[in-house]
């Protein structure tokens, strides 16, 4: 999608139209929009409220909503992941705004975990039925989620484990966790599954992190500084159990 910055943030039926087309399309593009740090909190509050960086991440110095990756601190996530899935409440959504890009190098990836869901076999889905799996980022730092999860806002079923914190399935023999879980990561990676963003300064792009994950390539020598705000999440709900037919 693509529209001038003062159309982006008008609100009204607008914000309505913007929050309809993230959730039907799941990741947004904006090429150019160049927000000012105040400007990419107001278009962050169109689809949510923005939460703070959690607190291994660095803030903005004038925004403390504004998470700042930056590729000269050693910051890189060239793993597919959902954001933050470790947490109890797991973020609805990001607005990632690119401020500086290198010349060659550093696209992100996106997949869509309906699709990975949706063309899983009929056996598969009722074996995941009541699965959960847990999260970790660190020892400690952990929550258990129902391996397949509601979507809030479309109702859709969503697979949901990640390469980065998801570490195993809880209520399965560990065999059969540590046989499934790697089947479950490939498969929501497919090539058909995915879209690849090649960035430009000022690009700003939106993504359901519920319905995402994202994998941001570490190809790249130059400098890269990304700002995101991150959008409050809730607990997941399991999907419901027509869905896994």
């Amino acid at each position: 999608m693509n529209a001038p910055l003062d159309v982006v943030l008008a609100g009204g039926a607008t914000g309505d139209a913007l929050r309809d087309a993230l959730w039907q399309h799941q990741v947004l593009v904006f090429p150019g929009l160049n927000p000012t740090p105040g400007q990419h909190h107001q278009l962050a509050e169109i689809f949510g409220k923005p939460q703070p960086p959690q607190p291994q991440n660095v803030s903005h110095p004038d925004y403390e909503t504004i998470t700042v990756f930056d590729s000269e601190g050693g910051y890189k996530a060239d793993q597919w992941h959902a954001d933050a899935t470790f947490g109890a409440e797991v973020p609805l959504g990001a607005v990632l705004c690119m401020r500086e890009n290198p010349a060659v190098g550093g696209d992100t990836m996106w997949a869509s975990a309906y699709a990975a869901y949706d063309t899983l076999s009929g056996g598969m889905k009722k074996l995941l039925d009541g699965r959960r799996a847990v999260h970790e980022i660190a020892p400690g730092l952990s929550h258990e989620h129902p391996v397949v999860i509601s979507h809030p806002e479309t109702q859709r079923p969503v697979l949901f484990v990640n390469k980065i914190f998801t570490r195993r399935l809880t209520n399965l023999p560990l065999e059969e966790s540590n046989a499934i879980l790697p089947f479950l990561l490939n498969h929501l990676t497919r090539p058909e599954f995915t879209f690849r963003h090649r960035w430009d300064d000022g690009d700003v792009v939106i993504w359901d992190n519920w319905s995402t994950q994202h994998y941001a390539l570490f190809d790249f020598a130059e400098r890269r500084v990304v700002h995101r705000i991150s959008l409050d999440g809730q607990a997941l709900a399991a999907a419901p159990l027509s869905a896994a037919g």
